[in-house]
């Protein structure tokens, strides 16, 4: 295992050499020492209000198109010249996006109900595919609303990616003697497109509470019951399934997982202070799907809080103000190169299509939602 592989000083004679199908381009030297700034293609312009925030992002060839519980729009990736919006039909609103849009095609879920309880009262969703490039439509479906538990937007329950849908259902029933039937909660994956249940199994009593974390490939978290129970992430797949245990001194993990290859990384957030005001900060562990081990850890030089992203093979990091962005070598964890992104978000995410970063702004109220960079 490679502790802390990646921090800065550390990095040497390995800064900056993640190859060029990386990013795409050939023109001009890789900086050296550094970080050099991105050079910065466009930004949102600023929001007023609260507008809410962005369910996902999606980056594809020329076009960057955001969703939103109202709507999608679309804007040119490098230039920000809008493009299209799309709402959806009959005032519905949209509880979840994809993660994802391969092959070009973006999926919101969305239904006729924005407040209550479960499902907001729906007895439907609708499932709708979009073309990002264009707008169009490509396909839409509906979906009995509780074959997947809850769709409310806050709920960790369904995740949508690489056209699939994985929901943790919930159990039902009291086993009153009534003549009910206790149905135990349940894991599924839905092919998004077509509605076929690809598999589904039961959710192992030990695990206790279970979130779904993404949807391709299938990643939960649970926590088991009592005070101390340990924290873990499970990989599914359609026979098998991968636990993969979270160290005892992290409270909490942040909501977003990278998978390149056989590693997958997720943040691990420390321990308060004893006065309980302050955080030790967080760390990037990177685990092996095949076995579960703990391969290496990265911590930040820079700000505490980490967004990993997988792009082209590698893994790209974003620090929790969104004003730098660290490549890192899967296998290891080594810093393969670096760049500032002037300005500043607030639960920044990041998006990325060949040579162009997307940090985007998930926080109710923005200073600025978007900002867009080539990487050199």
């Amino acid at each position: 295992m490679h502790e802390d592989a990646g921090t800065y000083e550390d990095a040497g004679t390995y800064e900056d050499r993640a190859p060029e199908s990386v990013w795409g381009g050939t023109k001009g030297p890789w900086w050296r020492r550094g970080p050099a700034s991105a050079p910065r293609l466009w930004k949102y312009p600023r929001e007023k209000g609260s507008p809410g925030a962005p369910l996902s992002t999606w980056a594809v060839a020329e076009t960057l198109a955001m969703a939103r519980s109202d709507r999608v729009e679309a804007y040119g990736l490098t230039t920000g010249d809008p493009l299209w919006t799309w709402q959806p039909p009959e005032g519905d609103v949209l509880a979840h996006a994809s993660a994802d849009a391969p092959d070009g095609v973006g999926v919101v879920l969305h239904h006729g109900h924005a407040d209550g309880d479960e499902n907001g009262g729906a007895e439907h969703v609708r499932l709708t595919g979009l073309d990002v490039g264009s707008g169009r439509v490509l396909w839409s479906r509906e979906q009995r609303a509780d074959a997947l538990g809850s769709v409310d937007g806050h709920a960790r329950e369904v995740a949508l990616g690489g056209g699939l849908i994985v929901t943790a259902r919930p159990g039902h029933g009291h086993g009153d003697g009534d003549g009910g039937r206790d149905e135990p909660p349940v894991l599924r994956t839905i092919d998004a497109r077509t509605g076929a249940l690809l598999w589904e199994r039961p959710v192992p009593e030990r695990w206790g509470h279970v979130s779904v974390v993404r949807a391709h490939p299938a990643v939960v978290s649970t926590v088991g019951p009592g005070e101390d129970a340990p924290r873990r992430l499970v990989v599914m797949g359609g026979e098998t399934e991968r636990e993969i245990e979270l160290p005892r001194w992290a409270r909490e993990f942040g909501g977003d997982v990278a998978v390149v290859g056989d590693m997958l990384a997720v943040e691990c957030l420390g321990t308060p202070t004893p006065d309980g005001e302050e955080d030790t900060g967080s760390t990037l562990n990177a685990y092996s799907v095949t076995t579960g081990v703990l391969r290496w850890t990265w911590s930040s030089t820079y700000g505490a809080t980490l967004s990993p992203l997988a792009h082209r093979g590698h893994l790209v990091v974003l620090n929790g103000y969104g004003d730098r962005a660290t490549v890192l070598d899967p296998a290891d964890g080594r810093v393969v190169a670096e760049r500032a992104l002037p300005g500043h978000s607030y639960r920044a995410r990041l998006a990325a299509a060949g040579d162009c970063l997307a940090v985007v702004c998930t926080a109710e109220r923005p200073t600025h939602r978007l900002r867009v960079f080539r990487w050199k």
